[in-house]
């Protein structure tokens, strides 16, 4: 087995082998080897008290695959807060474009911000004090290599959150 350690990397770097590669190389395994979550200090803040508000999220993106890398193409996001008052959407659709390349068994930082309306600052300050403040992420990520490219889903549920 230690001999496919080193021949699969350089048998990948080769065009004319693709069916090969994806023979020994599974998408599903790819897909497998792609995980999504969020930084682990404060992954998910919003700050009312700027000039223009703003919803600020740190996705971490990790690449665990020995044979290729990555590159986080773009996503769409959609962001509930639950707290005392209960689950509320806070946003639908938000799109994150930022190409990215993500080596392989290395992690990388998506930043995503975006504006908040009157609604939604008028939501975020009656739960601001609420000791039950908790995000849920629904994230649908376009994902390519040089083999695949994907689209993987994900559901991050009960991450912590900040009104400031």
């Amino acid at each position: 087995m230690e001999y496919l350690e080193f021949i699969l990397p350089i048998l990948f770097n080769f065009r004319p082998f693709r069916k090969i590669k994806q023979w020994i190389y599974s998408e599903k395994k790819f897909v497998e080897d792609i995980e999504i979550d969020v930084r682990s200090t404060n992954p998910v803040s919003f700050t009312l008290t700027s000039q223009i508000p703003t919803a600020n999220i740190y996705l971490k993106i990790t690449n665990k695959s020995q044979y290729l890398e990555a590159i986080f193409d773009r996503a769409v996001l959609s962001l509930w807060l639950t707290s005392e008052k209960g689950t509320q959407p806070v946003h639908h659709e938000v799109h994150i474009i930022s190409k990215q390349k993500i080596e392989k068994k290395k992690t990388e930082e998506i930043f995503c911000s975006f504006d908040l309306n009157e609604a939604q600052i008028r939501y975020l300050g009656e739960i601001k004090e609420s000791k039950r403040l908790s995000a849920t992420l629904y994230l649908k990520i376009y994902i390519g290599s040089s083999l695949y490219d994907l689209l993987k889903e994900a559901r991050l549920e009960n991450k912590p959150c900040e009104i400031h």
